[in-house]
């Protein structure tokens, strides 16, 4: 009877996840010790890898081979929802709050977007909660451009080219040729921009990159009203006191990335 027959296995998803469980195993692998490591056909790794890049699961490290991104974490989340890296970024976040006093968010990259790991919105004393985005597209954010800002030159290039893919095509050229002179200006500046005009008009997002040893892998953003501030303290005092948490979360990134 049909209901009592055996249903298939996927065997596509059976390769996909063993080839995530060797990535997360050997990372940062290469193509020829994911071959070695799952007995799959090299030709079978390119495309579950160029379909895990697209999906945001997996990024390729220059020269180094391939890792996972944070949005793996996702597929055991129900598991453990908040990580005792995750608690620990959070805690700095709250201590962060109460010197800085706007909201801080730790963002990491999922394919073209820049999505909220960890936020203190809920404890910063001055209250944006209005501001209720979680996902930024990563070429329109200050988090975005501070990521790519401090990734190597041809990472750089690869995550652009995969952002651009979600543009529209007629606005492709006008949208690189703004993100290279945004990535331009940071590199300058020292840190990324973005302005809102929600959840007030006026809001502005600040971003610096997140280390783990040399290589940029998430951002640290803070949201601020940018009338309420002088320039002189943005630089003086909201930089600083930036890159040093983006100094301490970045010590515990690969834990955090790892789900320790």
């Amino acid at each position: 009877m049909a209901g009592t027959q055996t249903p298939q296995t996927v065997h596509a998803l059976e390769r996909g996840l063993s080839l995530i469980a060797a990535i997360n195993e050997l990372s940062p692998a290469s193509l020829s010790v994911l071959v070695d490591a799952t007995g799959l056909p090299k030709a079978t790794i390119v495309r579950l890898l160029h379909t895990l890049r697209a999906a945001g699961y997996v990024e390729r490290a220059e020269n180094k081979g391939y890792r996972l991104l944070p949005k793996v974490r996702y597929l055991f989340s129900s598991v453990d929802r908040e990580s005792l890296p995750t608690l620990g970024i959070r805690r700095m976040l709250n201590d962060f709050a109460s010197v800085v006093k706007w909201p801080a968010e730790f963002m990491v990259r999922e394919g073209a977007n820049m999505v909220i790991e960890v936020s203190n919105r809920d404890s910063a004393p001055i209250s944006l909660r209005r501001f209720e985005h979680i996902r930024f597209p990563l070429l329109h954010s200050a988090s975005g451009i501070a990521l790519l800002a401090w990734s190597r030159p041809r990472q750089r290039e690869d995550i652009i080219r995969t952002a651009l893919m979600q543009e529209k095509a007629s606005e492709r050229n006008d949208v690189a040729k703004l993100t290279r002179r945004r990535i331009s200006e940071a590199l300058s500046r020292g840190y990324g921009v973005q302005d809102y005009n929600t959840p007030i008009e006026g809001t502005r997002a600040i971003s610096v990159p997140v280390f783990s040893g040399d290589a940029a892998v998430a951002a640290m953003a803070l949201i601020f009203l940018r009338d309420a501030l002088p320039q002189s303290q943005v630089d003086s005092v909201l930089i600083p006191k930036l890159k040093e948490i983006a100094g301490s979360i970045g010590l515990q990134y690969m834990t955090l990335l790892r789900g320790r």
